[in-house]
Order: C-alpha cells, then sequence, then structure tokens
C-alpha cells in the first residue's frame, strides 16, 4: 500500500497548523513520481526504496530545522548528555498523544483505501497551498508608502545611537546588511574617574530565563524584578545557546556582530572586563557549575581576561546534578559567601561576573527522579529568584555601593515556536527565547533610588541589547549615583542606545523588520514569518 498519500495529507495539515512551511514544487513532484502508474517490475518494486528517503528529507526541509551540517557540528555536545537527558528528549520527540494520533491515522487510512483514491486527494491537499497563498495575496490590502519625513537631531542623541532608519523598501537581506553595518561602527569607552570607582559592579549571567518562560510559570510579577530600579521588557540577548550568550556580554562594549565573528579574536575594545579594569576595578568570575561542558569556563576566563583566575565554587551545597551529570551549587550559598569575603579582602572596586545554570534544560533535582526537567522547571525558577532575593538583601544589609545586573543569557523555550524541534531546544533565537529579563539596581544609599518610586521599577520597552546596558554603565560611571543631586534615571534614559531585534543561533537568523514582524532566515536562505 501507497503510504505516501497519507504523508502528504498530514504534512499539508501541518502546513495549515502552522506548524512547519511547504514547498509546494517539490512536494507535487514528489508525489507525480510516487502516484505515476507502473506496469509491475524492477522499479515498481524499487519506488518506495527511493521516495521514502526522499519524503523524509523534503519534511526536513519543510519544517525550516537547522541544516544538517548544522546538527551533525552538535554530534560532540550532544554526546555530552547525561543518558537521563537522551532519555527525557527523546521522550518529549515521540510523545504517546502524537504517537497514537499517528497510529490511528495510519490505521484509519488502511480502511478507507480501500474505496477511496487518496492520491487524488493528496494532489489537491498540495495544490491548494499555491492556491491559498494567491488567495490571500489578492485579498490582501496594498501596502501603503510612507510619506518622507523630515529628520531632526537631537542634542541627547549620540552619533553612535541606532536610530530608527527608513528601510520600507529594502529587502530582509539588505536590512541584515545593514544592521550589521551600523552595529560594527558602535564603540564604548568606560571613563576612568580621577579616585577609584564609586560602586562595585555584580553581573548575574542566569541561564534560561526569558519573559515567556516568567509569563509560563505565572513568575512575571516576581517580588525580586520589583526591587531593581530599571526592567527592560525588550532586551535582546540575541542568542540562544550559552557559548555565544556568554561572549556576547563579555564584548558588550562593542555593537552586536555576526555570531561568526564571536568566535575569533575578540577586539581589545570589544572586551567588557578587561576594559571594567582599565577603569580602576579589580575583575573576578564564579559559576555554580565546573563550566566544563562546551569548554564554558575556558571562554569565560578568556573573554573576561580571567585566565587562570575564576573563583572557586567548592564548599558549598550541591543542589542538583546538570544535564551532563555534573554537579550545581548552590546560588546564595555561593554569591552570599563570595559577597562576605570580597567585603574582608579588598578595599579595591570589584565587577563580578557570576554565571548560573540552575534553570538549565536536563538538570536532575534530587528526590524528583519521576519528573522531567521540564516539570521541575517551576520549582528550580522558584528557588533561583528566592536565592537571588536573598543575595540582594545581603547587598542591601552591607550598605556598600553596588551597580547590580541581570542579565539572563537566553530563554529556556518552555513553549516552543513552530520549526523548534521539541520543547526546550533553542536552535531557532525566536522572541520567547532571546527577549529576556534584563535589570539594573543601584544598591546602597538612599540617593541611588531617586526618581525611582519604591517597589515601582521604571519599565524600558526601547528595544536594547548589550551595547545600550552597558552605555549606561559607562554614564554612571562617568556621573556618580551615589552623590547629592545626581542624575535621575529618566534623565539618564533619554540617551539610551537602542538596537533593533537581530538574532543569531548558527545560520538562523531572526529578525525584526521594518514592519514589525518577526522574521527568520533559514538554513536554505528563505525568510519566513516566525516569533510572537
Amino acid at each position: 500500500m501507497n503510504y505516501l498519500g497519507l504523508y502528504f495529507l498530514l504534512k499539508t495539515g501541518l502546513y495549515y497548523t502552522h506548524s512547519i512551511g511547504f514547498h509546494w514544487i517539490p512536494n507535487l513532484l514528489l508525489a507525480l513520481l510516487a502516484f505515476w502508474p507502473l506496469q509491475p517490475g524492477l522499479w515498481r518494486r524499487l519506488r518506495p526504496w527511493v521516495l521514502w528517503p526522499a519524503a523524509i528529507a523534503l519534511l526536513y526541509y519543510d519544517a525550516y530545522l537547522p541544516s544538517i551540517e548544522r546538527v551533525w557540528s552538535q554530534i560532540g555536545a550532544i554526546s555530552g548528555f547525561s543518558n537521563e537527558y537522551l532519555l527525557e528528549l527523546l521522550g518529549r520527540i515521540f510523545q504517546p498523544a502524537e504517537m497514537a494520533m499517528l497510529l490511528g491515522a495510519i490505521v484509519l487510512y488502511t480502511i478507507l483505501s480501500r474505496w477511496l483514491r487518496f492520491a487524488t486527494f493528496a494532489i489537491l491537499a498540495i495544490l491548494s497551498v499555491p492556491l491559498v497563498a494567491a488567495i490571500n495575496n489578492a485579498s490582501a490590502p496594498p501596502t501603503p508608502t510612507p510619506a518622507p519625513t523630515a529628520t531632526t537631531t537631537s542634542t541627547a542623541t549620540t552619533a553612535t545611537n541606532n536610530t530608527a532608519t527608513n528601510t520600507t523598501e529594502a529587502s530582509p537581506d539588505a536590512q541584515l546588511q545593514a544592521f550589521y553595518a551600523k552595529e560594527n561602527q558602535r564603540r564604548l569607552v568606560f571613563p576612568k574617574p580621577a579616585s577609584p570607582p564609586p560602586f562595585d559592579i555584580v553581573m548575574l549571567h542566569v541561564c534560561s530565563m526569558s519573559w515567556d518562560d516568567l509569563d509560563f510559570v505565572e513568575e512575571r510579577n516576581t517580588p525580586l524584578l520589583k526591587r531593581f530600579d530599571l526592567v527592560f521588557s525588550n532586551f535582546n540577548s540575541a542568542a540562544s545557546y550559552s557559548g555565544p550568550a556568554a561572549i556576547r556580554v563579555l564584548r558588550g562594549t562593542c555593537g552586536q556582530t555576526k555570531e561568526e565573528g564571536l568566535f575569533k579574536e575578540k577586539p581589545e575594545e570589544c572586551a567588557t572586563f578587561p576594559s571594567l579594569a582599565k577603569a580602576g576595578y579589580q575583575t573576578a568570575g564564579l559559576l555554580n557549575h565546573n563550566g566544563i561542558y562546551y569548554s564554558f569556563a575556558k571562554i569565560v576566563a578568556h573573554e573576561a581576561g580571567l585566565d587562570g583566575r575564576l573563583e572557586s565554587n567548592k564548599e558549598v551545597p550541591v543542589i542538583m546534578n546538570s544535564f551532563d551529570g555534573t554537579p550545581v551549587y548552590d546560588d546564595y550559598a555561593l554569591l552570599s559567601r563570595w559577597w562576605t569575603q570580597r567585603q574582608t579582602h579588598s578595599a579595591q572596586p570589584v565587577a563580578l561576573y557570576y554565571n548560573s545554570i540552575t534553570l538549565h534544560d536536563g538538570n536532575r533535582v534530587p528526590g524528583t527522579a519521576s519528573l522531567s526537567s521540564l516539570q521541575t522547571y517551576k520549582p528550580r525558577i522558584t528557588k533561583l529568584l528566592a536565592d537571588l532575593d536573598r543575595f540582594v538583601t545581603q547587598l542591601e544589609a552591607s550598605g556598600k555601593p553596588v551597580l547590580l545586573l541581570l542579565i539572563p543569557e537566553h530563554g529556556g523555550a518552555l513553549r516552543r515556536e513552530k520549526g523548534q524541534l521539541v520543547d526546550g531546544i533553542r536552535e531557532i533565537p525566536d522572541p520567547k527565547i532571546s527577549l529576556v529579563p534584563a535589570a539594573i539596581k543601584l544598591v546602597g544609599l538612599k540617593t541611588a533610588t531617586q526618581g525611582t518610586p519604591p517597589g515601582a521599577p521604571i519599565l524600558v520597552d526601547q528595544p536594547v541589547s548589550y551595547f545600550g546596558l552597558f552605555s549606561l554603565v559607562a554614564d554612571l560611571l562617568a556621573d556618580n549615583p551615589y552623590t547629592a543631586g545626581t542624575i535621575a534615571w529618566n534623565t539618564r534614559l533619554e540617551k539610551l542606545q537602542t538596537t533593533p531585534f537581530v538574532a543569531q543561533n548558527g545560520d538562523i537568523v531572526v529578525m525584526s523588520d521594518s514592519s514589525g514582524r518577526y522574521i527568520m532566515k533559514s538554513s536554505d536562505g528563505t525568510w519566513v514569518p516566525t516569533g510572537k
């Protein structure tokens, strides 16, 4: 029996439910080869053995999944997963309910094919795709041509500010090229005060926490974020995996580069922590894991100029095992111990990079062997938020001035967008993954909260990324926020450096186009709608 008829019907159904794309011409050609009547003979016997591999390859192509080269390059990373995590991922791919529905469809197709010619229905289903697209295009209202607008220059806007550009007529590829060309020109220098910097800097780089994740587990209004001065609702981490995210934040004094540029030697002026060292800081790095997977610790040490100088994370409680089976240490215990030691060991201002993988997909929590890591995400994030909240309280109790930066690496993809293979896997850096709850808090003196009502942080909804955030840091270094008559946050935000949304993972790029839609450049170079 020729089950390719069911194959095409299921694919068109997935297309109309926005689960996959559909290249109708290759599908039509494959269908004609599959259904063309043949006399009994060698080719008729061999045809299924030729067509089914082609059908599987075409399904992969239609689904806008990563290129085979990308998948092959990740085999080494996957081999580092624990057996428990690999079994969990297989369970997400082959979910019992979906497998039961597929089996039911096969049984129903087998029975009805005795009386119905499904080849005809399959051809009609394939042809409906371009027909429906043509009807939708014909009925869509014409796109209005924007009228020319005058350009004004504000004294509050710097030459490097990534202001909006009229790119309505430009193709997505041209918009992307223009974005990278403009970002390549952006450079930031931290001012070096005449005296030591007026505050410590603590950067909390948290894995797997996006705005969409907070919404999914009903933690958007977490008390932790209410304790910050600024909360960025439109901060783009520009990445969907930890390695690139760490490099991007540690090169935050330059504009956003293509991902392939991250793995080239960093320009000296783009190194965030070495630049802070030049501004008078003693720099430090601390992880709540061993950092061996993906050579993460080596990446951080190299990018932050901390080779051989990462802080020890031993002798604190292990709260779970990572996706690769290694220990994950308690966040509050690590941060609290570091802060206590910092106050007694050094008078020089310190800038700390702290990385937590407490929320990473695949982590195993003791006593929850029957639960998947998706099921334990809620209690894990509840603990992490509480730990960070306790740490903020400890910082405030010390009375010392500290600039606290919360910058999540990326989201956890708890609810996947189309094209993502399974929940928790982040091959496509869509907005649900790369828009993260970044925040800034000035801890210490009362003047630090000038212009910010207690319990009501300023919500910044402009599109911002690393360059904009570190530009604010530079502004705080240039104009001490802990002095009397300091500039209020609203005034500082008038000079905020914005960055249009572009995120990348491998050869897949997601971008906000000139109309505000999120579009994706897949591995074959095609631009398709995606995102929110």
